[in-house]
């Protein structure tokens, strides 16, 4: 009898702790957003991890707390959110290919059938049957939503008298901006037609001998900034020219290479040369360090509170959080301890 007791205290146990990960969070729990890096979860005093229901709508959040979009990959299967994190279901189209999704989440691979018609997909999740699904989605490169069409709507890139990539019906047009990504000295890079009022995601270009800096509207840098993984509503054209600090591990081949050279000075400045930030804002910081054949390029950034206060980043990017002056100070790392600072002065946005 006492064994019988015992079997249903730990069963009772095990539902209880399965309905308590199961069921939605309670009032405790709330969003709270992260400049440059994307949602978190809280739970109480904790962020949430792995998958989570919330408000009808499942998430993923990593190891750190981090809400995942796009394309995610849990215990071996793969799954995709669209850019406000919810897990998608049904037949979707993600950059013109067709996929499947169960009612779980998981994409299919093989056969399925669906509206009593087989279909197969790929081992990759691709819908390689003669006529494809109408999906239910569409999203595009950046995981923006895009109208859902069926290779059989396609229309031919020789003809000259259409030349969009969706079928149009000469209804409730769309107006759709250009995105242009351009080097600092005016080369293209990358362009983009997006529809109005659509979250487009920045991507982090590369360049032999260079470090990415930023993304700013002017090619001096002294325009708004963003960083490469920033998502931006577009609501007109936009230019947007890549910044750069030579990189510090450039090899220079020097035959000489085995004689170290210690760093004698660093000057520090900012892009767009500010010397003045807003509360709400951030400023990308750079160094320049002499000579320029010193054995270590590489700084070690902090920042000396003033009146004011802010952090920097171990790239450079400095963020306020109180009114006042605060100092950037950089840290040549080769244990020579030459050091450049810069003072900055934080102001409240108009």
């Amino acid at each position: 009898m006492k064994y019988r007791y015992l079997k249903r205290i730990i069963a009772s146990c095990i539902i209880s702790s399965t309905l308590l990960v199961m069921a939605p969070l309670g009032a405790s729990a709330a969003w709270i957003g992260s400049y440059n890096e994307g949602w978190y979860y809280t739970e109480g005093y904790t962020y949430a991890t792995g998958w989570r229901y919330i408000n009808g709508t499942w998430y993923f959040f990593d190891d750190a707390g981090l809400m995942k979009t796009g394309w995610i990959n849990s215990n071996g299967l793969w799954y995709y959110a669209d850019l406000s994190g919810a897990m998608q279901k049904g037949v979707i189209q993600i950059e013109g290919k067709i996929y499947l999704f169960t009612d779980s989440g998981a994409m299919e691979t093989g056969s399925a059938m669906i509206n009593r018609k087989l279909y197969n997909f790929n081992e990759k999740g691709v819908c390689i049957s003669g006529e494809a699904p109408m999906p239910n989605r569409g999203f595009d490169y950046y995981g923006v939503d895009v109208r859902p069409y069926v290779p059989s709507q396609i229309v031919n890139s020789s003809d000259t008298k259409m030349n969009n990539d969706l079928p149009s019906d000469d209804a409730n047009t769309v107006k759709t901006y250009k995105i242009q990504f351009k080097d600092d000295d005016g080369t293209s890079l990358k362009t983009r037609d997006v529809e109005e009022n659509k979250k487009i995601t920045l991507y982090e270009p590369t360049k032999s001998g260079y470090d990415f800096v930023e993304w700013n509207t002017k090619k001096n840098g002294d325009g708004t900034s963003y960083q490469y993984d920033d998502q931006i509503t577009v609501k007109k054209d936009l230019t947007l020219y890549a910044q750069w600090n030579e990189s510090s591990d450039t090899d220079t081949n020097n035959t000489s290479s085995d004689q170290n050279i210690p760093v004698t000075s660093i000057k520090i400045e900012s892009v767009g040369s500010k010397t003045t930030i807003t509360l709400n804002s951030t400023l990308q910081m750079t160094r320049t360090v002499l000579p320029s054949t010193a054995t270590t390029q590489n700084v070690t950034w902090s920042v000396e509170d003033g009146t004011g206060s802010a952090t920097i980043s171990s790239t450079g990017r400095l963020t306020p959080s109180k009114l006042g002056t605060v100092t950037v100070k950089a840290t040549a790392t080769d244990g020579s301890n030459v050091y450049g600072k810069m003072q900055v002065t934080i102001v409240d946005s108009v």
